[in-house]
């Protein structure tokens, strides 16, 4: 078994322990560069120094690398309230953020490497869609991942790669560290899209790589939860199970930009006049009062289901393992607020009236955003609720990242 040396890493970091209103403080900044951050499909410099110096990069670090130890709570409140400024920052800081506090917790054989300096910033790209080959010493990788996130910023990509034999066989899928800054590597600027354009989500390519054994991750031989609640000094964060992490890895952006919407809408309902119609103003309306009422409670909705979602990997996980069904209701969780936030904003976009989609209105852009944003395959609505169906009836997965949806729950066997 391994021991909690294993996990001990040499890296440290600085950072706030209290990020959440420190992202609050930074919306006008964020706000005020959003349009070229979406111009430019990249986090807009003012703004990439404003996130270092307010050290929110490392926020989920573990205590063992000198960070917080935060929970995944605070990371979601604390993208999410970036996301009320510029939901491309907020998406592109998430994912990095994210990575890099994970990979903070790695052992010295990786963070020695990885973290030269101790400002290195990481994102990913998990499909494994590039080939790596063996090589004396590692690997040699050549391929393309796509939807890069954040890698305009990126010092390094944990990317999925299909590892091959001496016979030239897929023998098995790993995660490998790609240095981006090595002359092998490369982005394309091709991240062209109607909204989220500020995520820069371009593509990565490797051509023959040269990928040390150190930097490789099989992740075949990653503990099972189980092993990891038995050894000790392990943190909470060490014990959040990945398949539940990645869809709660995307989706607070849209939190905050279903919200910037609502605040928007409802601090002009009571000045904005209902062009061609009777009201004085939008808010001496029932018709758009209730329209507006409906839309902050599907919000508050989706915030109860995430919170439901994120307690369960930061409480639950560090008790017991999770379920296959546990882990399929967190997916569950976060499909159905996606669907609960676009549906807000979408009508509320119908009370705020075709004045909201000039182009020097900032409603438009959060508008863009939450729709393509909230059509991540990792966030599908209908497939996730198909997802918990399954799962309570007791039927196969239909998720390829979460073949077991099991237990069936005892109510809901048949007697």
């Amino acid at each position: 078994m391994q021991s909690n040396a294993d996990f001990v890493t040499r890296a440290t970091v600085s950072c706030t322990a209290n990020p959440v209103p420190v992202a609050t403080s930074l919306v006008p900044l964020l706000s005020a560069h959003a349009e070229a951050c979406e111009r430019e499909g990249r986090i807009q410099p003012p703004v990439m120094a404003a996130l270092r110096d307010a050290g929110l990069f490392h926020i989920t670090a573990p205590q063992r690398a000198g960070g917080p130890g935060g929970t995944l709570l605070t990371h979601v409140e604390t993208v999410a309230q970036l996301a009320q400024g510029c939901v491309g920052t907020a998406w592109a800081y998430c994912l990095l953020s994210g990575v890099t506090g994970t990979v903070l917790g790695f052992p010295a054989a990786v963070t020695d490497i990885v973290f030269r300096t101790g400002n290195e910033l990481l994102c990913s790209a998990s499909a494994p869609t590039a080939k790596a080959t063996p090589v004396p010493g590692g690997y040699r990788v050549t391929g393309k991942w796509g939807y890069g996130s954040g890698c305009c910023h990126a010092d390094w990509v944990l990317n999925g790669v299909m590892l091959l034999d001496a016979a030239g066989a897929v023998s098995e899928m790993a995660m490998a560290f790609i240095d981006l800054r090595d002359p092998a590597c490369a982005i394309l600027d091709d991240w062209q899209v109607a909204g989220m354009a500020g995520s820069g989500s371009n593509t990565i390519v490797a051509d023959d790589l040269f990928v040390p054994e150190a930097l490789i991750l099989h992740t075949a031989q990653t503990p099972p939860a189980e092993v990891l609640l038995t050894i000790p000094g392990l943190e909470p964060r060490d014990l959040w199970p990945m398949e539940s992490l990645f869809p709660l890895g995307v989706l607070p952006p849209m939190l905050g930009a279903a919200t910037a919407i609502l605040h928007a809408v409802v601090r002009s309902a009571g000045v904005r006049p209902v062009v061609g119609w009777t009201y004085g103003t939008q808010a001496s309306s029932e018709t758009l009062s209730a329209m507006i009422g409906q839309s902050a409670l599907e919000i508050d909705s989706a915030w109860m289901h995430i919170r439901r979602a994120v307690g369960m990997m930061d409480d639950t996980a560090n008790q017991r393992a999770l379920t296959g069904f546990d882990k399929a209701q967190i997916q569950a969780d976060c499909g159905f607020a996606m669907g609960l936030l676009r549906t807000a904003g979408n009508r509320l976009l119908d009370v705020a009236g075709p004045g909201a989609f000039a182009l020097n209105n900032p409603l438009q852009r959060f508008w863009r955003d939450l729709n393509v944003g909230s059509r991540h395959n990792a966030l599908s609505s209908h497939l996730s609720t198909e997802l918990y169906g399954r799962a309570l009836t007791g039927q196969p997965s239909n998720l390829r990242l979460l073949p077991d949806i099991s237990p069936v729950p005892a109510w809901a066997s048949a007697a």
